[in-house]
């Protein structure tokens, strides 16, 4: 076991490429270079909010960061490994033959993902409402439980399900950052490494795992620079507080180095808990301390400085992480060795029958011993593919997931967006209506000072004017107290310039106030239009993603289903020629109870026919006695319109009115007689039918639309002749009083 202190890394925003590059590589070849020889390690990045933590993490395409760079090495120190590699030829192998004849590497790469969200663990690569725990145990060591692990083949992989979690991870806009990181987050990737060296006398197999922790933390932040409100402000809080538990664990390691007996209080936060391997634990760790360059934030430097250097007096226990299955593989391979070394001492049979007794035993033991060892062999072999099974059926429902999360954070974003919007165009209005204020209010105060300036102009006048005059006259009398009153109203005028001025100075004040604003809304608008733009393009290549991959399975999908259909076809043919005899049998007793429930409701409609035939019998006599009497009242009208007509040539045109009005009468008499001979025609066709139930169908039709068509008409006669009545007694009068 080694010991080996924190390194620490500073860097300032912004840098030189040469100090990117030198730094860059001290970071990356730390962790990476140890990776494969079973090694862990951890970088993170510390400092104050907007110092450029995430970016040294991330990077962009153009300048990628730790992870895309330590990421590239990493596979590519796998593809240069994961190559067979064959031992050359008698010359090395020795005189036991005991060298290795045949090596060949392979590597099993996994990754997770999670967030520290006010102390609350969230999955990133299979995000849910599900809580994550943080479990330890003697062989595992401390881990996250429930946790996505997902199989990586390539770069691309790991790269696709950075940016995938990155775009679910919380982020938000303060004064110090757009998209400030409202969470510490987690990226560990796991390097699994098999061994296999055959010799001419056996295969041995060894099993190394390394872990690399990859940890980007959320900046300390002060509220009065952030301008933190609500939420944020409470996300702050919960930052600092794992901040501050961070710095006391690191203090607490620093005294434990000097060799103080002191309790790490690793349990106080889940970011520490999660750290506990990482300080003061196994493995080879380096902090990046991310420094702004504003003169404007030196306390939080000087603090960021203080923090590395307490950091790098933490000492780490480093050690190689073999497979527990491989210690216990070795461990009972060392008693076979032992035991073949005593049957070898032992032999030759002159012990006598205890001799050979205790050697049947050490050999059955030795049997034992070397069938536990291949069964924990095909074991690990097993738990390795396993993990690779369990990989692929996750990403259907970390696909799923990740879906639904980043839709629901575009539908948030737009949400701001649009907030953001309204927010813009109040606050311009707001601004608008104050610069209207603002100019009238200068053209009042403009309007005043000159109407006091005239006024104190005609006060000197008058003053001197006033001095002129005699004491005692009436008229210096006069001109005193017109000077008195000149004087209180150029007070009073001055009074109303300064409050004129005060409402002009916060009118000011007000627009500088919406300015801030106006800025800060615009800030968080274009910080959402790049959010949703970046998580809209992930969501796009999620898709494109899932439809290469259904493309890479459709034929096998689609032959897959054709069979399960033609099975299911088959059964349900089967099922119905099974069904259709029996069903036959029943549908022909069905039919016959049909027939005899059919000529009863025939029955039934044939008399309620001709209930309904004499009903309508009725009901046309009653109309023919209606239309008898119209036409008889028609007629009287007529006679009246003529003695009305007699009545004086200056009443012509009421008299018009009143005939165009009996035609119109006399009109829908006609139409009456001929909707009565249809509806009798009508009659005779129904009588004239000779299937009965068509007959009963038809005539059931008729009758009711022809009973509320005689209905409406025998209303809309009652009414006009109601009017035609008020009309001729209106005329009579009319007539009578021009002849009187």
């Amino acid at each position: 076991m080694a010991h080996d202190g924190v390194r620490v890394a500073v860097r300032t925003r912004p840098i030189s490429k040469k100090e990117q590059q030198l730094g860059s590589k001290c970071c990356v070849v730390l962790d990476q270079a140890r990776a494969e020889d079973g090694y862990n390690g951890t970088i993170f990045a510390y400092g104050q909010t907007g110092s450029g933590k995430t970016w040294t993490m991330m990077g962009n395409d153009e300048k990628p960061g730790l992870i895309p760079q330590l990421n590239m090495n990493l596979f590519r120190m796998v593809k240069e490994m994961s190559t067979e590699k064959e031992g050359g030829g008698e010359e090395e192998k020795g005189e036991e033959g005991k060298k290795a004849e045949e090596t060949t590497i392979s590597f099993l790469i996994t990754v997770s993902y999670i967030e520290i969200y006010n102390e609350v663990i969230m999955d990133l690569l299979n995000p849910s409402d599900k809580k994550l725990l943080v479990r330890e145990s003697p062989d595992l060591g401390v881990y996250v439980q429930g946790a996505s692990l997902v199989v990586c083949k390539s770069e691309a992989d790991v790269m696709r399900l950075v940016n995938q979690g990155g775009a679910v991870r919380k982020v938000a806009a303060t004064q110090m950052n757009a998209t400030s990181s409202r969470s510490h987050s987690v990226f560990t990737i796991k390097v699994e490494k098999r061994t296999f060296e055959k010799t001419e006398e056996k295969t041995k197999e060894t099993m190394l795992t390394s872990k690399i922790n990859l940890v980007d933390l959320a900046g300390s932040e002060r509220a009065s620079k952030t301008g933190a409100s609500g939420d944020t402000l409470k996300e702050g809080a919960a930052i600092n507080k794992s901040l501050m538990a961070l710095g006391q664990v690191i203090n607490a390691l620093g005294d434990l180095a000097k060799g103080k007996n002191v309790h790490i209080p690793y349990r106080d936060s889940q970011l520490t808990r999660l750290l506990q391997e990482s300080l003061g634990g196994n493995a080879s760790t380096l902090m990046v301390a991310a420094l702004s360059p504003a003169d404007y934030n030196h306390d939080e430097t000087l603090t960021t400085l203080q923090y590395a250097r307490r950091v790098k007096m933490v000492e780490n226990k480093v050690e190689k992480n073999e497979d527990v299955h491989e210690k216990e593989v070795r461990k009972l391979k060392e008693e076979i060795e032992e035991l073949k070394a005593m049957l070898a001492k032992g032999g030759g049979g002159a012990e006598g029958a205890g001799g050979a007794g205790e050697s049947e035993a050490d050999k059955e033991k030795a049997r034992e011993m070397m069938e536990k060892i291949k069964e924990l062999e095909e074991g690990k072999s097993g738990a390795w593919e396993e993990k690779e099974r369990l990989s692929r059926e996750l990403e259907e429902e970390r696909g799923r997931n990740m879906g639904v999360a980043i839709g629901g954070i575009i539908e948030n974003v737009k949400e701001e967006k649009i907030r953001c919007m309204k927010k813009i165009k109040k606050l311009q209005n707001h601004r608008g209506k104050n610069v209207e204020k603002g100019k009238k209010g200068k053209a009042d105060y403009g309007k005043l000072k000159k109407g006091m300036e005239g006024d104190m102009e005609r006060y000197k006048a008058l003053q001197g004017d006033f001095e002129a005059m005699a004491d005692g006259s009436a008229e210096k009398d006069k001109a005193e107290v017109a000077l008195a009153e000149l004087l209180d109203k150029i007070e009073e005028v001055r009074g109303s310039l300064v409050e004129k001025k005060k409402d002009l100075l916060r009118l000011k004040e007000d627009n500088e106030k919406i300015d801030e604003e106006l800025i800060e809304a615009r800030a968080e608008l274009v910080s959402a239009g790049e959010v949703l733009n970046q998580n809209d393009d992930l969501r796009k290549k999620i898709v494109e993603e899932e439809r290469k991959k259904f493309e890479a399975t459709k034929d096998e999908y689609l032959e897959k289903e054709l069979r399960e259909e033609r099975e299911r076809i088959e059964t349900e043919r089967d099922k119905i020629k099974s069904e259709h005899k029996g069903n036959r049998i029943e549908m022909m007793k069905r039919l016959g109870a049909l027939k005899v429930e059919m000529n009863k409701e025939r029955s039934t409609k044939e008399v309620l026919l001709q209930n309904e035939l004499d009903m309508k019998a009725k009901e046309c006599t009653e109309r023919e006695e209606e239309i008898r009497m119209l036409k008889e009242e028609i007629a009287r009208k007529d006679e009246r319109a003529v003695e009305l007509e007699v009545g004086g040539e200056e009443k012509d045109e009421e008299i018009k009115g009143l005939r165009e009005e009996l035609e119109r009468e006399r009109n829908k008499r006609g139409e009456v007689e001929g909707e009565v001979e249809m509806s009798l025609a009508r009659e005779k066709e129904l009588m004239d039918v000779e299937d009965g139930e068509g007959a009963v169908e038809i005539m059931m039709e008729g009758v009711n639309r022809e009973r509320k068509l005689y209905q409406e008409k025998y209303e809309e006669m009652k009414a006009l002749l109601r009017q035609a009545m008020i009309d001729v007694v209106y005329l009579s009068k009319k007539v009578k009083a021009l002849g009187g």
